[in-house]
């Protein structure tokens, strides 16, 4: 036996299309998961829902599970391994595509250059904004040294090729 007011399960089956539509808007391609979190919130707390605001309380839940969820994503991409550039380039495993430059030519390359960690930064998929704030400069100034470091790091690998 559940502890669900009468309806509730009749009103959340009609009201799942508008979460669904909502968890879409804030999550994106990730709004399944999202909605799933936010149900199985709903599920857990039925007993506190009161019937005549119920609409109410379904999206005060989701906005939370949003944030929760949202949380959860930020935390995961920070606790991303990150392998610093002394033991990367240690690593002798070639790249799979043939005649492609070895990763440790690539990282000693990018160690010389000016503004080389951009471009490892952003390949190890930190964005240009967070970069930027760190260095209290603009997105589009941290793009603009990504550019001038990626030219730097093909023109030295085209060098050291040749």
């Amino acid at each position: 036996m559940t502890d669900r007011p009468d309806g509730f399960d009749a009103a959340l089956v009609d009201y799942l299309p508008s979460l669904r539509r909502q968890a879409k808007y804030m999550a994106g391609a990730r709004h399944e998961e999202l909605l799933q979190d936010a149900l199985a919130d709903m599920l857990h707390l039925a007993d506190r829902c009161r019937m005549a605001t119920f609409r109410t309380w379904a999206q005060i839940i989701l906005r939370r599970a949003a944030s929760n969820f949202i949380r959860a994503s930020r935390q995961a991409k920070r606790k991303a391994i990150c392998v610093p550039e002394v033991a990367a380039s240690c690593i002798g495993v070639l790249p799979a595509q043939e005649g492609a430059v070895t990763l440790r030519q690539t990282l000693a390359a990018l160690a010389t250059i000016p503004d080389g960690e951009t471009v490892l930064r952003e390949a190890m998929g930190e964005t240009l904004t967070d970069m930027g704030r760190e260095r209290g400069i603009s997105r589009e100034a941290m793009r603009q040294r990504r550019e001038l470091a990626r030219g730097r790091l093909n023109d030295k690998l085209a060098r050291m090729a040749a």
